[in-house]
């Protein structure tokens, strides 16, 4: 079994005072670009709305279903850590090459019952 290795992430002090964060200041970011924090949160008039993305990897050896599960969960519970309850999802797709149209539709219908779950809690 092969190890799986750690992500390649800055380390905070690096994130701290060399890189500042991407984009304009404003007074309606909440929660902004943060090292270890995989959601922001925006006042939008009179709403706050949390936003998170990570990438969809797919791991073909857990099995199609399985695999889609544990993606679609990961980014699922970046987005409740804001507290807020989700309604909208974007997510980033890096699919397997070889992945076919079958396997594509089974992670797909998991996709939208589990985001369906969610926005229901």
């Amino acid at each position: 079994m092969r190890k799986c290795r750690k992500s390649a992430k800055f380390h905070r002090n690096i994130y701290r005072s060399d890189l500042s964060p991407p984009g304009a200041k404003s007074k309606d970011i909440i929660v902004g670009p943060q090292h270890g924090v995989d959601v922001g949160i925006v006042q939008i008039g009179d709403k706050a709305v949390s936003f998170t993305t990570d990438p969809v990897f797919i791991v073909p050896q857990y099995g199609w279903e399985r695999a889609a599960w544990f993606a679609i969960h990961i980014i699922l519970s970046d987005s409740v850590t804001s507290g807020l309850k989700p309604k909208y999802l974007s997510i980033d797709l890096n699919l397997p090459m070889d992945m076919t149209k079958e396997q594509l539709l089974i992670m797909w219908i998991l996709f939208t019952k589990s985001a369906k779950d969610w926005a229901s809690l």
